[in-house]
């Protein structure tokens, strides 16, 4: 793809980052910590209408769908609020202050009162079917290499639910993710190509960390990556969270939907179309296919239909090694099947050559037509088929505007229809919050993170270890240490780290006051003894425990240097001090990686000294 003119092309893309923010809950004062389940509830939800009078497109078809949802409720994580029995509290203090700093770093226009929404959710990961927002930012602008990218828009909102299991019936889900403030920033779509679609998030991503008030690791920080070519639509690739493969990410969506409009180009030269799905069961009663058999013999029905014209094109690669059959094939599974079969596939490997057969003649299907099959109970499996033949036909137009779910290649499939504005009605249960202006003047901004590597770089600390460092959870250690030897911490804290994370050292348990008092003391602790002592705290051993073993104590290091004089004594009588050398030997095998060499060399001068006078 990336052979393509990116400009030619059209390409737009915009961001959103949603990122968690270091504080209690948004609207309670639960803490979100991890625990074992207290109790669970049960709901099933349904969609409302917005402001507008009108019911949001992607609620009404998550309705559809008919799903039940259990919640785990967790010991001071979650409470009434979380479970929808007790109105919102007041807004968290802090997170809203770190919301409106954010706002003001991007330059924003802040508003003079905020207001908090509802948003309709009904995909079960807010037991209320809404999460709260609310608007603190508009307008702005971020910096990159390639010119200013408009920010459309910064709300404060509520973490979802964490999902703990997918059912045939519907999704277990988690409340103490529930309710944790979020920062989501909006962009324009600025950015036109791969590269400059990962710049700008990561450039978002480290202004958000330099304010030292998210929290981070993994799930703490995703985007949605909103894509389009010229003559394709806005496509919402939902919830992606590793940076390094989002310019991945783009680069195929724009390549799908470049082979998507190739392809209706096709469709609509042969004249495409498509038949109602029908109950061809009978056909597979003595099926000697697994899959099938088993579905038969589970009083589940099979359903077949034509898509005529479609002949060959489900199995052309629109993306990646993604065919446009398994793309058709994730419009059937949101719909709760495991998986559609077709023509284009292997039907001798599968085993279905005599059944397809039939089907062709029952059907009336030509060598240019596809017949696909689902197997499932019976209004799921008319379902699925409906929706698959809906996308089918809109394939003569193009690409439709939707909601897609990231897969680990890089690739996407599709989730649901992009949500509208029908879904926002104001939350009654909370008054507007106006804003202080004079405690937002007086607001203080943080030192950037490119303006934290140079300064680091002053110190002494090499260009990439402070790069490294700054985008790390490690600075605020490195920081909080004080007056240390920059250059070592900033080795320690990025290359020592690293290596024993490779090694499997379970680095992530040592306390941050042990690593600051570490830092504190590295001057004097030779680098082996550093490693030692790190390994021991990260296996639960106390500061003073794990380092007294990685180093030697004065008196262990004094009865050291005398061993090492008594066992050669006579080299000692015969040379005086100038046996020194020699003896150095001995003495840095019994003490090294416990005691720098200098000291253990002042100490051995010392004791010569001594012994001979």
């Amino acid at each position: 793809m990336d052979a393509y003119d990116y400009e030619k092309l059209g390409l737009k893309v915009g961001i959103e980052i949603h990122q968690r923010l270091r504080t209690r809950k948004l609207f309670c004062d639960c803490t979100p910590t991890n625990g074992e389940p207290l109790a669970n509830i049960h709901r099933k939800l349904r969609a409302s209408a917005g402001e507008l009078g009108m019911i949001d497109p992607a609620a009404l078809y998550e309705q559809m769908r008919g799903r039940e949802f259990n919640y785990s409720t967790y010991k001071d994580a979650s409470c009434l609020v979380e479970m929808d029995e007790e109105p919102p509290h007041a807004v968290n203090a802090d997170a809203l202050r770190a919301a409106l700093q954010v706002a003001k770093m991007l330059a924003c226009e802040i508003p003079d009162e905020l207001h908090v929404m509802r948003k309709t959710v009904v995909d079960g990961s807010n037991t209320s079917g809404f999460q709260r927002t609310m608007v603190v930012g508009l307008g702005g602008s971020l910096k990159t290499s390639f010119g200013d990218v408009r920010i459309e828009g910064l709300s404060l909102e509520e973490e979802s639910s964490q999902i703990l299991e997918r059912t045939e019936r519907g999704v277990k889900y988690g409340l103490d993710r529930l309710g944790i403030p979020l920062v989501e920033i909006g962009t324009a779509p600025d950015a036109h190509t791969p590269a400059q679609a990962k710049e700008v998030a990561e450039a978002l991503g480290m202004l958000l960390r330099s304010t030292g008030l998210v929290q981070r690791g993994i799930g703490t920080i995703r985007q949605d990556v909103n894509v389009s070519i010229r003559g394709g639509a806005r496509v919402e690739i939902k919830g992606f969270q590793d940076l390094s493969m989002l310019d991945a990410l783009v680069r195929n969506e724009a390549e799908r939907q470049y082979s998507l409009l190739g392809m209706a180009e096709d469709l609509r030269n042969r004249a495409a179309s498509a038949s109602s799905a029908k109950d061809v069961t009978r056909v597979f009663s003595a099926t000697q296919n697994r899959i099938i058999s088993q579905a038969v013999a589970n009083n589940k029905r099979v359903y077949a239909f034509v898509l005529k014209g479609f002949g060959g094109l489900l199995k052309r690669k629109i993306s990646w090694d993604r065919t446009f059959g398994r793309e058709l094939a994730s419009y059937a599974m949101v719909q709760g099947v495991k998986g559609m079969i077709h023509t284009d596939e292997d039907m001798e490997g599968y085993g279905l050559t005599r059944e397809f057969g039939a089907l062709r003649n029952e059907l009336g299907a030509s060598e240019k037509d596809a017949i696909c099959i689902i197997a499932e109970d019976d209004e799921t499996a008319k379902r699925a088929c409906a929706a698959v033949i809906e996308r089918a036909l809109f394939a003569l137009s193009g690409v439709p505007e939707e909601t897609r779910a990231p897969n680990a290649d890089a690739t996407s499939s599709y989730a649901r229809p992009l949500p509208g504005g029908a879904r926002l009605y104001p939350e009654t249960d909370v008054p507007p919050i106006v804003v202080d202006r004079k405690a937002l003047k007086a607001m203080e901004m943080p030192e950037s993170l490119d303006a934290k590597q140079k300064r680091l770089v002053k110190m002494g600390v090499p260009e990439q270890a402070a790069r490294e460092l700054v985008r790390s959870e490690m600075i605020s250690i490195f920081e909080e240490a004080g007056k240390i030897n920059a250059k070592r911490a900033a080795e320690l804290l990025t290359s020592t780290i690293t290596s024993l994370r490779r090694e499997g050292v379970r680095v992530d348990r040592i306390a941050s006051a042990d690593m600051v008092k570490l830092l504190r003391e590295l001057e004097g602790i030779p680098k082996e003894a550093v490693l030692d002592g790190l390994k021991a705290l990260a296996e639960g051993k106390p500061y003073a425990t794990a380092m007294k073993t990685a180093r030697m104590s004065a008196q262990e290091l004094a009865d050291a240097v005398d061993e090492v004089i008594r066992t050669d004594i006579e080299l000692v009588n015969r040379e005086g001090e100038a046996a020194f050398k020699k003896l150095m030997g001995p003495l840095m095998d019994r003490v090294r990686g416990r005691v720098p060499g200098e000291a253990a060399a002042e100490a051995l001068k010392r004791r010569l000294k001594s012994f001979l006078k």
